[in-house]
């Protein structure tokens, strides 16, 4: 009995718990990622680079709108 256990623990436990661990490693690097990303718009937003580049994409389908709807300006 005991050593059924022992088995169903090495063979099938182990390897969830290490294939969890794995996702949480990759996961925790993808929201760290993400964190650092979310600070430099912040930062951007803080000094007024977002609301720059904002209006030059605005701008930029502005144009592009109109060149594909018929070339007018």
């Amino acid at each position: 009995m005991e050593r059924d256990i022992q088995q169903i623990v090495t063979l099938e436990v182990i390897p969830v718990v290490r294939a969890a661990l794995k996702e949480t490693a990759e996961l925790r690097g993808a929201v760290q990622v993400l964190a650092d990303r979310l600070d430099r718009l912040v930062g951007e937003l803080a000094e007024g680079e977002l609301f720059e580049l904002t209006k030059l994409v605005a701008r930029a389908l502005r144009v592009f709108e109109t060149t594909h709807n018929g070339g007018r300006r």
